[in-house]
C-alpha cells in the first residue's frame, strides 16, 4: 500500500459530515482521530471550541501539512500495532473517518478503541458500501475490479462492507450504534440518485448510498456478581 503516492486532497477535508452526528452538547472534549491525516477536521474542532484536546494518529506516511498550531499532538504508527496504555480511559470521542476498511484486523481496532475511551465516550464512523449501484456495474455488468486512487475501489481499501456488515463490526468491536445514516440521506446537492431515492421512499437506498455514517457509544460491561 503506498499512501505516500496518495493525492494531497486524500487528507485534507473537514468531515463536517461526519461531525455533523456529534450530540449537541458535546463541548470541552478530548478527541482522538485515527486516521487523522493533515488533522483538518481536528483542527476545525478546536478551533471551533468544540475540543480542548485533539490527538491524531496516522501512519508515518501520511505526514504532510499538519495542521500543528491546533493539534496538541500528532503519533504516527501503525494503529494495529500501537498500544497507546497511556490513553486508556482518555478520550470522549475517537473518530474513524473511512479507516476502517484499510486496517488487516479492524475487529482489534475498535477493541482497542474501546480500551481509549471513557465509559461514556462515543465513536464516529464512516466507511463505504460495497452495494452501491456502480459497484454491481463494474463488477457484474462490466466484469471489472480493478482499483482506483479514492472511492470505493481505493487500493489501499483490505476490506469491504454493505450496511449490515457495517453494523455487525461495530457491535463486535463492544459498542451500540445510536444512528447509522446513510451519505445519500446527507447529500446537499442535487443528483438523479436523490431523486430516485426519495420518489421510491428510501426501498432502495442501500444500492443509492457511496457511504455509511453512524454514532456509536461505547457499552459499559458490568461483571456479573451472581
Amino acid at each position: 500500500m503506498k499512501y505516500e503516492d496518495k493525492n494531497e486532497s486524500y487528507y485534507t477535508n473537514v468531515r463536517l459530515d461526519l461531525l455533523s452526528l456529534l450530540p449537541e452538547n458535546y463541548h470541552g472534549i478530548k478527541v482522538l482521530e485515527i486516521g487523522a491525516g493533515s488533522g483538518s477536521t481536528l483542527a476545525y474542532l478546536k478551533a471551533n471550541k468544540i475540543a480542548t484536546e485533539v490527538i491524531g494518529l496516522d501512519i508515518p506516511e501520511s505526514k504532510r501539512n499538519v495542521n500543528s498550531d491546533l493539534v496538541d499532538k500528532f503519533i504516527y504508527g501503525d494503529i494495529e500495532k500501537l498500544n497507546l496504555e497511556e490513553y486508556e480511559d482518555y478520550f470522549d470521542c475517537i473518530l474513524l473517518a473511512d479507516v476502517l476498511e484499510h486496517l488487516v484486523d479492524p475487529d482489534k481496532v475498535l477493541k482497542k478503541a474501546k480500551r481509549l475511551l471513557k465509559e461514556d465516550g462515543i465513536i464516529l464512523v464512516s466507511m463505504p458500501n460495497i452495494r452501491h449501484f456502480k459497484a454491481f456495474i463494474k463488477i457484474f455488468i462490466k466484469g471489472n475490479f480493478s482499483y482506483e486512487e479514492s472511492g470505493t475501489f481505493d487500493y489501499t481499501h483490505l476490506r469491504f462492507f454493505c450496511k449490515g456488515d457495517i453494523q455487525k463490526l461495530i457491535y463486535k468491536g463492544g459498542f451500540d450504534i445510536e444512528k447509522i445514516v446513510s451519505s445519500i440521506k446527507i447529500y446537499k446537492g442535487k443528483s438523479m440518485s436523490k431523486l430516485i431515492n426519495k420518489l421510491t421512499f428510501g426501498i432502495f437506498e442501500e444500492f443509492f448510498s457511496v457511504q455509511y455514517l453512524l454514532i456509536a457509544r461505547n457499552i459499559i460491561e458490568t461483571q456479573n456478581k451472581n
